[in-house]
């Protein structure tokens, strides 16, 4: 099995989709599952899964084969997490012990808030339709209509894994159209 995972890691350092996508399979039950255990939250984490995974195949090269894949994509994982939370606004994460207190917080946005919200989103649509319609669709859907994976599954009779595949790649695309336009 080491050496069969070596050569998918290789295949995948190389840009290959197909091994990228059995990474993917292999090891998101163990990504979700740890980040799950500290934020308990499925929407969150099914985030930070995809945000980690994207995070992997763009770092792959820098993967030391000499260490264990697991332990540095959970690595991974937990960083991607730690950022997620500190950039999120409806959670808030004590770091200060190994227990990882979470508080929602319930605050109302400012009207002041709402309107940037309601420009930042405007410019997400703009920026959306220079995508391909199966990607901006897929977008649209999770993070404008805030569907689980499991609804976007069945709305899109897709797989979870194809959801999984083309909310990464989808994403991926939207960040280099985002890069673009700066």
């Amino acid at each position: 099995m080491k050496t069969d995972l070596q050569t998918l890691i290789s295949e995948a350092k190389k840009g290959k989709r197909q091994e990228q996508n059995l990474l993917m399979e292999l090891f998101w039950n163990n990504v979700y599952d740890y980040v799950l255990s500290k934020i308990k939250d499925e929407e969150e984490t099914e985030d930070i899964a995809i945000e980690t995974f994207t995070k992997v195949f763009a770092k792959l090269k820098l993967y030391n084969s000499d260490f264990d894949f697991k332990t540095w994509l959970i690595s991974v994982a937990h960083n991607t997490m730690i950022d997620h939370i500190r950039k999120s606004p409806k959670l808030n994460i004590s770091l200060d012990d190994e227990n990882y207190r979470i508080e929602i917080q319930e605050d109302l946005p400012t009207p002041e808030e709402t309107l940037i919200q309601k420009q930042a989103r405007d410019d997400l649509q703009s920026q959306l339709q220079k995508l391909k319609p199966e990607y901006r669709h897929i977008l649209e859907l999770r993070f404008l209509e805030e569907k689980t994976y499991k609804e976007i599954a069945e709305e899109l009779n897709l797989s979870m894994a194809n959801v999984k595949v083309r909310l990464l790649r989808a994403r991926k695309l939207l960040k280099d159209v985002l890069n673009s336009d700066q």
